[in-house]
């Protein structure tokens, strides 16, 4: 209290002093004018005589007006200095009060300032009094501010104060907060606070955190380390931690409703961790995993910022690092680079197409991915995990166009190509050519080589399952909440995604995913769902191709087969079709085992449809058939090809409905049975005559002949012998 007490005299003498000062020198001037009005007196009644009245009528106005300029003058540095002393003399005793005189004085100059934007000759007084309320405020405010510090210190500020407060310490939150609000009102009285401008008692709260932060990370000690920027990191998040509750409780009644206590002492802690950024990024430019470490630690604190403290403000960490191009494309090539070197290191792998070994057993419709696709989602994954929390939509769509779309057209190309080369080695060229590249350099195997049918359709389950997982995948993508967003955004804004586009480099333009910069799709991810689609109904096609193939391979003696016209007894199943349907049966056990059965239904029904169509080509269209040679047909069919197709289908008939009714047609008795059913001789009557189209239409219907036409049911007929001199 005796230093108090005696620094207040001090002050108290110094403002007498300069008042003391002020006074004499207003004397002064006092005395001044009226000499010079004096002086005017005389030289008016010397010259009266002798001046043209008019011409002493405009001297005498001038020097009436410069006499009120400088009575002026003189009153408002009168009144400018008593503000002054009075606001020093109660900023001691009463803050509250000295903030009267003292927002009198700002107003009375911004007053002065309006006026010498119309009358020049008050700029001068403008200036000095602009310079009085600089200096009064300089003067206020080193009083406040110690005032205001004694009260932290007696909290022991910036220790950790924890509601709710007891007796003892809450008198010392009552001066903390009149001290604050003094602050308060000295700053606000001036000027109206901006959005980026913290409070001053808050940026004085503020020191002994900020010294700390000096201390720990920008000396030489141990904590200082540019690879570990987690460190000042987690301490500035626990200095927000530990500090909040005071912030919320204490402070922000104090301040008014729009100005939030917590985001400026975040915002304030914040200035410690941008200083650091700007000094370390340069030191972190030749160091890309050191980058790569920093800016995703940057972009996470940012979200916890938002997520954990409810942090609104428009100027976060991450904006520093993204908004400098040389610092952004530096870390977006590292991660370009890492990422292109982990697909390559992906793809290079001799296991990249073998089946996921975690998906080796599981549920029958689960698909049995690829290692390559498992870790390529994977890698995507993290590429979308990396970039998602950067603030610019450019950025984003940087990132995504030039890397995840770049990486999902790589893998797409690599995909088509092995189609490309299975489908000309094991289709088009139907021997094996002298002198043609081994499967260690193709990356396929014919149908041929060795493993036969099967090895083919392993190979062609692999690419298969890795474009179905990447469509799956991709799918999944399309509902993901932060592509809908960006989705969103790059709607809104389609210039962006175009720009983008525009900058990729030139030999990654023929990648047939980036069409999407060119029209506006579903959603981003449309044209490589589409891409990826495309890929797998080609394999199946393939698959059913393959299929057919080995069948029509192995029925080349069953097609020759030149028997059908005759009358000789008929055995269980020809001879001839044992083969091709052994084989038939393992390509659907295996089919059945690697696909999920929705696939293996849909290829299962194209492989018989493809036979259908065989045995009406090779067998039904091309031969005459006996009654012997008809049921011989229909041994082989029901008791051969639909029987095996039972195992996976109860009426696989349904399927081979053209092949089921030319059976029917052909194994229909000449003349009327027992049964209720028309005779072949009853339809072939019908038929001739093209008048009684109802009665046609009626014994078809008895028949169950629904698919055929009646042109394809003459064709039918007309392979019967017993129909060759009949017909008319």
């Amino acid at each position: 209290l005796d230093s108090l007490k005696k620094e207040t005299k001090n002050v108290l003498k110094r403002t007498l002093e300069n008042a003391t000062q002020q006074h004499a020198f207003l004397e002064e001037l006092s005395v001044s004018l009226a000499t010079t009005e004096q002086s005017m007196d005389q030289s008016i009644t010397t010259n009266q005589k002798e001046a043209n009245p008019f011409d002493q009528l405009a001297v005498l106005e001038d020097k009436l007006r410069t006499m009120d300029h400088a009575k002026s003058y003189i009153k408002a540095l009168l009144v400018a200095s008593e503000l002054s002393s009075k606001a020093l003399q109660l900023v001691q005793t009463s803050p509250e009060q000295a903030m009267t005189p003292y927002v009198q004085l700002v107003q009375f100059e911004q007053y002065i300032d309006q006026q010498a934007t119309q009358q020049p000759q008050y700029v001068p007084l403008h200036t000095h009094l602009k310079k009085s309320q600089m200096r009064l405020r300089e003067e206020l405010e080193a009083v406040l501010v110690k005032n205001f510090k004694q009260t932290l210190d007696t909290l022991s500020w910036p220790t950790q104060i924890k509601p709710p407060y007891g007796p003892q310490l809450r008198s010392k939150l009552e001066l903390f907060e009149q001290a604050f609000r003094h602050l308060l009102m000295l700053q606000t009285s001036s000027s109206t606070i901006q959005q980026d401008e913290i409070l001053i008692p808050i940026s004085i709260m503020l020191e002994g955190l900020s010294l700390r932060f000096r201390y720990h990370f920008e000396t030489s000690k141990p904590t200082n380390r540019i690879d570990k920027p987690e460190w000042y990191l987690t301490h500035v998040k626990n200095a927000i931690s530990t500090h909040i509750p005071f912030m919320m409780t204490t402070i922000q009644p104090v301040v008014a409703k729009h100005i939030s206590a917590k985001d400026q002492f975040i915002q304030g802690l914040l200035q410690d961790v941008n200083r650091k950024l700007q000094k370390t990024m340069p030191q972190l430019l030749t160091h890309p995993n050191w980058l790569s470490h920093t800016v995703h630690q940057v972009l996470e604190f940012d979200k916890l910022l938002v997520e954990e403290f409810a942090y609104n403000d428009p100027f976060s960490v991450s904006r520093i690092l993204t908004n400098n191009p040389v610092w952004f494309n530096t870390w977006f090539q590292a991660e370009k680079s890492f990422a292109q070197s982990r697909y390559d290191e992906i793809m290079l792998d001799r296991q990249a197409f073998d089946i996921y070994a975690e998906d080796d057993f599981d549920q029958k419709d689960t698909i049995k991915r690829t290692k390559s696709a498992v870790r390529l989602v994977n890698l995507l994954d993290n590429i979308t995990t990396a970039y998602q929390l950067v603030p610019q939509l450019s950025h984003k769509l940087t990132f995504f166009i030039h890397v995840q779309l770049n990486l999902l057209g790589q893998y797409h190309k690599r995909l088509s190509t092995a189609i490309d080369s299975f489908e000309a080695l094991s289709l088009i060229r139907s021997v094996p050519v002298p002198g043609s590249l081994p499967e260690a350099v193709t990356g396929v195997m014919t149908a041929t080589e060795t493993g036969g049918t099967v090895s083919a359709l392993h190979r062609l389950h692999r690419w298969w399952t890795s474009a179905r997982s990447m469509r799956d995948a991709l799918k999944d993508w399309n509902e993901d909440e932060f592509f809908l967003e960006l989705q969103l955004q790059s709607n809104e804004d389609t210039s962006c995604i175009q720009q983008v586009v525009d900058n990729v480099p030139v030999q990654e333009r023929n990648n047939c995913m980036l069409n999407i910069a060119h029209h506006q799709t579903e959603s981003l991810f449309s044209d490589a769902t589409i891409a990826f689609e495309q890929l797998i109904k080609r394999v199946e096609k393939i698959i059913v191709k393959i299929a057919i193939k080995d069948w029509s391979t192995e029925s080349r003696k069953y097609a020759r087969k030149n028997a059908w016209w005759q009358n000789s007894d008929f055995s269980e199943i020809s001879d001839e079709l044992y083969k091709p349907l052994q084989d038939l049966r393992m390509t659907w056990n295996y089919l059945y085992r690697i696909l999920p059965q929705a696939e293996f239904l849909i290829i299962f029904k194209q492989i018989l449809k493809e036979i259908e169509d065989w045995y009406w080509k090779h067998i039904i269209a091309s031969s005459q058939f006996s009654p012997q040679g008809a049921l011989q047909l229909e041994t082989d069919i029901k008791s051969g090809l639909w029987k095996i197709a039972q195992r996976w289908s109860k009426k696989p008939e349904n399927y081979t409905k053209k092949l089921k009714e030319a059976i029917q047609l052909l194994t229909l008795p000449f003349e009327q049975a027992d049964n209720d059913l028309p005779s072949c001789g009853v339809l072939m009557k019908a038929l001739s005559d093209t008048n009684q189209l109802e009665p046609v239409q009626t014994i078809l219907d008895k028949l169950g002949i629904e698919v055929l036409s009646n042109s394809q049911i003459r064709d039918v007929l007309r392979r019967r012998n017993d129909m060759l001199y009949s017909w008319s």
